[in-house]
């Protein structure tokens, strides 16, 4: 890794990288900055080089902006980011492509901070007239696969351009009361809102609208909490955990040996634990344990379609509101 510092603005650099005098060779090499770069004069010019061959570039414009800049090993721009500031003009011209920059999603940028060329993606970055921020995407055909606005809703004719109709007409989307990120991309759609009442919610759909992953926090927005604390019960004698009632996806209740169900919350006896099972098994999810009451909440041990170990927090309804791993 190597780090060059310079006081000096890219354009004196490219000035002494043009004498080419021998005692002055190795600053010329950092002077070779992309056109756009170079173009800027930046001033307190930092340029980095890391063990996989990408140059990071720091410095200043003549207007106070900090820059920071990446470079591959071939040359190319590949992000830009203005710190407490806008990037000017021509490092967006240089990597946002003309198609990009005529998407109606850009109208909702009234100004421009980040922009990363990412191996499948563009991710441009920026802030709404009303100073919120936003993030969009793009694939590599300049097509929108993603936007994310900060304390506001996506507009209604982004989200039926992200979303497919199977999805929009999946039940899981009509309990979003609103809708601030959207990403769509092979073959998979992710959806993060608020509900009705403020608290975060998340789901993931395959392409034709079958829910992948569904949860909600129980606070509101912002107040992010863990899992809920499980009472395991108190031990007897014999070691036997007298702890909240377990039954099988659609078998019977637990019972304690006079029949009576143990636990202080057994699962309901009007619970369709049928119906669930069929809902999650549809959904991918799997290799179910025992259905079991937690307070107010049930508890289930699961696999999840991506095959991880979960458990899934339902709502006496059956609603899925948190799925944690195990």
């Amino acid at each position: 890794m190597a780090i060059c510092r310079f006081s000096t603005s890219a354009a004196v650099l490219a000035l002494v990288a043009g004498i080419g005098t021998g005692a002055l060779a190795q600053t010329a090499a950092p002077a070779e900055l992309p056109a756009p770069i170079a173009g800027l004069n930046l001033n307190n010019l930092e340029i980095e080089t890391k063990r996989d061959g990408m140059r990071e570039i720091e410095g200043r414009t003549a207007d106070g902006v900090d820059i920071e800049a990446k470079v591959d090993m071939a040359g190319n721009l590949v992000e830009v980011e203005a710190d407490d500031g806008v990037l000017p003009q021509g490092l967006i011209d240089a990597l946002v492509p003309a198609a990009v920059k005529g998407n109606q999603v850009m109208s909702l940028f009234g100004s421009i901070t980040e922009v990363k060329q990412r191996p499948e993606h563009l991710e441009v970055k920026g802030r709404q007239p009303t100073g919120a921020e936003i993030e969009v995407k793009f694939d590599r055909q300049n097509a929108l696969i993603g936007v994310e606005v900060d304390d506001a809703a996506v507009p209604a004719d982004l989200v039926n351009a992200l979303l497919p109709q199977a999805v929009r007409n999946n039940e899981v989307i009509g309990q979003f009361d609103r809708i601030d990120e959207i990403e769509n991309r092979n073959g998979r759609v992710k959806v993060e809102g608020e509900d009705a009442n403020g608290r975060d919610m998340r789901a993931e759909f395959d392409a034709d609208g079958r829910v992948l992953r569904f949860g909600s926090e129980d606070g509101p927005r912002g107040d992010r909490r863990g899992p809920p604390h499980r009472d395991h019960g108190h031990r007897d004698h014999a070691g036997r955990a007298d702890g909240p009632a377990e039954r099988p996806m659609g078998g019977p209740q637990a019972q304690g040996p006079a029949g009576d169900a143990r636990g202080p919350a057994p699962v309901p006896a009007d619970f369709d634990a049928v119906a669930l099972n069929q809902r999650l098994t549809q959904a991918g999810y799997g290799n179910f344990g025992f259905l079991r009451a937690d307070g107010p909440r049930l508890m289930l041990e699961a696999t999840n379609p991506q095959g991880e170990a979960v458990t899934l927090e339902f709502d006496p309804q059956g609603e899925v509101v948190r799925e944690t791993a195990r």
